[in-house]
């Protein structure tokens, strides 16, 4: 059986596993078409097959206030993916605490190579997650999609308001990926009011849409997947109350071999265990496919 070169699980790598092409729609034949026409009298009644896509489009139903191109399939939002982007200079003080640490609360959450702009970490100290008494920090920041806005900056060299110019100049190489579901990082606190929130955008950006607690953030992510055409979950956020353990993360994902040596030789230097593998195209300009 194929293994995955690049380190994840059989069948989630869209390189070594691509999705299965859909096979092109029946097109019936002037001959067949003639077989399966059939006349009585004076009238002609077509008995043609109809088309896969056509049976598929008349079993469907349609949803009144439904937009065309929205998903009907239901989702399983604990199992959607999530992703913290730090600077591998980093790794050392993650692997340290032996956790993903918020910002506030705890020195060693100071990062060696700080991406975020004063502003925008200024912001989230002082600014509280809404209908709480949390402030945004003291939550882990988690991204939904590999091609995030701001992830998507740091790659092409972007200028953005939320990011240091050092972080946008530097190689979007030097950084490492945590890999993570909605249901691993959360963990059992689900049911703790202010457990975790979600935007449909920045946390630091007010007056758009934003939820707290488990029932209203599932909620959201599931109207958010919906909206297929939109890419929403390219500017969604996460926020999983700190700190959240290594052990959480079902891997880290790195761009080359070289920073996966690095990675792999810094978790045995601290006796921490996790899956390291290599998939460039979540680091490059434009991005790619999702694995």
């Amino acid at each position: 059986m194929a293994e995955c070169i690049h380190g994840f699980d059989d069948g989630l790598c869209a390189i070594c596993f691509p999705p299965k092409q859909p096979e092109p729609p029946e097109i019936p034949t002037r001959a067949a078409s003639a077989r399966a026409t059939t006349t009585r009298g004076s009238t002609t009644r077509s008995t043609a097959p109809r088309t896969r896509g056509a049976r598929a489009a008349a079993g469907r139903t349609a949803v009144p206030g439904r937009r065309a191109g929205e998903l009907t399939t239901p989702i399983d939002v604990r199992a959607l993916r999530v992703y913290h982007v730090t600077h591998i200079d980093n790794l050392a003080g993650i692997l340290g605490a032996g956790a993903v640490l918020p910002d506030v609360g705890d020195p060693a959450a100071t990062p060696a190579v700080d991406l975020a702009a004063p502003a925008a970490r200024d912001f989230r100290r002082s600014a509280h997650v809404p209908g709480t008494d949390t402030a945004i920090a003291e939550y882990v920041p988690l991204l939904l999609s590999t091609n995030a806005d701001v992830w998507d900056a740091v790659r092409s060299g972007r200028p953005d308001p939320r990011l240091t110019a050092e972080a946008v100049e530097r190689p979007a190489a030097e950084h490492v990926v945590f890999v993570g579901s909605v249901a691993s990082t959360l963990g059992p606190r689900e049911a703790q009011p202010d457990a975790v929130a979600a935007g449909a955008s920045d946390a630091a950006i007010a007056g758009d849409e934003f939820e707290v607690g488990w029932d209203a953030v599932e909620r959201m992510l599931r109207r958010l997947a919906r909206l297929e055409e939109s890419a929403p979950f390219d500017r969604a956020e996460l926020l999983v109350r700190g700190p959240v353990p290594l052990e959480r993360f079902s891997l880290i994902a790195v761009a080359n071999d070289r920073v996966r040596d690095r990675v792999r030789q810094a978790l045995s230097a601290v006796g921490a265990k996790a899956k390291v593998a290599v998939y460039p195209p979540w680091f490059q300009p434009g991005g790619g496919a999702e694995a």
